[in-house]
């Protein structure tokens, strides 16, 4: 059905290809479908990325998006479908080849190496690992610095950049190689939004330079600050490519979800009971042995939501990790639920620490809960798979119950892990950053399930770095800067300016 005059556009099918007008053509992506045994994650998907422009890419989790990149970066082979450069065929299934090409990706997990300066780093890749320069950067880095906007101290180990400065490092480190098409998967993750807006300030160098810039983000606000045109895909079909001009948030989530309910689900009223967890000057050390959090105290009532915000690496993760009993500390933790095993658990990192990579979706559902009712010493193989499916059908886990978990994909893990640990009703749920990497309708979903638990009576503790989110959905929000909680506000009476200059600075 074709969309209002007043609307871009939206092809019924697959949208033209070509560049928008005046636009010079990159890259062209055609009939490119790709198979993981019975999921097809990528059908007749086609496209044009215009040099010179930023292409934002959006969808939900499952979509396709990172997949069809990954045939674009070489590291998935498609079962259909070309790509050309500039007119010439690009030999598929071949990273050296997107690379040889001008196709650099850079994904959410950085590939840098901790232990080794940022020159080292730029000159592993250069160098294809043949040749460590230690020296300082030559000319042509320093003009490439100059020209894109780049303030990083290259003489620095990575581990101890921050985290903005790192990525940094990465995206300089795939353009030194030649990558013309620069690929971004979920940059933001890890950012304030004061960080955010420099590395926008960057994106937006790059495309100026004559490059051509692809960001997916489940991120719409973000993606329409800075994108040119969009690319939206839904169950592995581009659904919609047009300019990113006079599409608002609102209209766009709707193109990525269809008509599903996309609310937050508000925050939950009250009244607050006792607390159900009491942290008491806590200090607990990060994998490198430092201080992460550094004399922490907080309470969270029954009924009640409280968020964590700060910039990733400023010690809310150990926070979350030191009170769900998987990393040690020095303090007092009093959590009321734990010992009623009403106590749940959701950790950032899911593989090893929330699920075991080599066990099958099925029994990762019932991981750690086997010994409470109706389970006991004996495990019913018809219990364990209706429990199986209770726990992957209520957050929408599509997959074969018998397939092992490390075959999921990010936001299905998430979603995974969810379903199992909000199964039974706990009366205190801790959770690092439950909506990560999760497209907008699973996020919405997460929320209001969270919010309905603590309406319900239960404690909510969650460590967010979406302001949004944190600002929609809580009663009270914590900021931590360097290990500290540093201000506490009611998200009702305090704005985002305040409070991203607190979590980079730890001031107002």
């Amino acid at each position: 059905m074709a969309e209002p005059a007043t609307d871009p556009p939206v092809a019924p099918g697959r949208p033209p290809l070509g560049a928008p007008a005046g636009q010079r053509e990159a890259v062209r992506i055609e009939g490119v479908s790709k198979r993981f045994g019975a999921l097809l994650a990528n059908d007749d998907v086609g496209f044009a990325i215009p040099a010179g422009r930023v292409l934002g890419l959006v969808g939900e989790n499952g979509a396709g998006k990172t997949t069809v990149m990954n045939v674009l970066a070489g590291l998935y082979l498609p079962d259909a479908g070309t790509v050309t450069i500039a007119g010439a065929p690009l030999r598929l299934g071949s990273p050296k080849a997107s690379v040889a090409a001008g196709i650099g990706m850079v994904h959410q997990q950085l590939k840098l190496v901790d232990t080794l300066t940022g020159i080292e780093n730029l000159s592993l890749a250069q160098h294809r690992g043949r040749l460590l320069q230690r020296s300082e950067a030559g000319p042509e880095l320093r003009a490439l610095m100059a020209e894109l906007g780049f303030e990083i101290d290259l003489s620095a180990q990575v581990w101890q950049m921050p985290l903005a400065i790192r990525q940094q490092l990465e995206i300089l480190r795939t353009l030194a190689i030649g990558a013309r098409l620069l690929i971004l998967d979920e940059p933001t993750s890890v950012l304030s939004p004061p960080e955010t807006v420099r590395l926008f300030r960057i994106v937006r160098r790059i495309a100026g330079s004559g490059r051509a810039v692809v960001l997916i983000s489940h991120k719409l606000g973000e993606v329409l600050g800075v994108a040119d045109e969009l690319v939206v895909m839904r169950g592995g079909r581009v659904v919609y490519q047009g300019p990113a001009h006079g599409v608002d948030v609102g209209r766009l989530a709707r193109l990525i979800v269809g008509d599903r309910d996309l609310g937050q689900g508000g925050r939950p009223a009250g009244p607050f009971g006792e607390p159900m967890l009491r942290v008491q000057d806590l200090t607990v050390e990060s994998d490198l042995g430092l201080a992460a959090v550094r004399g922490a105290s907080l309470s969270v009532r029954a009924g009640e939501l409280v968020a964590i915000v700060g910039v990733a690496g400023n010690g809310q993760t150990e926070l979350v990790q030191a009170i769900g009993g998987v990393r040690p500390y020095h303090g007092a933790i009093a959590p009321a639920a734990r010992h009623a095993r009403r106590f749940a658990y959701i950790p950032a990192q899911h593989l090893g620490v929330g699920l075991a990579p080599g066990m099958s979706i099925r029994d990762n559902a019932l991981l750690g809960q086997q010994r409470r009712p109706p389970f006991g010493w004996w495990l019913r193989r018809r219990s364990v798979e209706r429990r199986g499916r209770e726990v992957a059908d209520r957050f929408g886990v599509r997959a074969d119950l018998a397939s092992p978990v490390r075959w999921l994909s990010g936001g299905n893990l998430q979603r995974l892990v969810l379903g199992r640990e909000l199964h039974g009703d706990p009366a205190l749920i801790v959770a690092d950053y439950p909506t990560r990497g999760l497209d907008v309708a699973s996020a919405g979903q997460i929320r209001r399930a969270l919010v309905a638990r603590a309406s319900a009576g239960a404690a909510v503790l969650i460590s967010s770095e979406e302001l949004e989110e944190s600002l929609a959905i809580a009663n009270r929000i914590l900021v931590m800067h360097r290990g500290e909680i540093v201000a506490e506000h009611d998200p009702r009476r305090v704005d985002h300016g305040m409070l991203g200059r607190q979590m980079t600075t730890g001031r107002c």
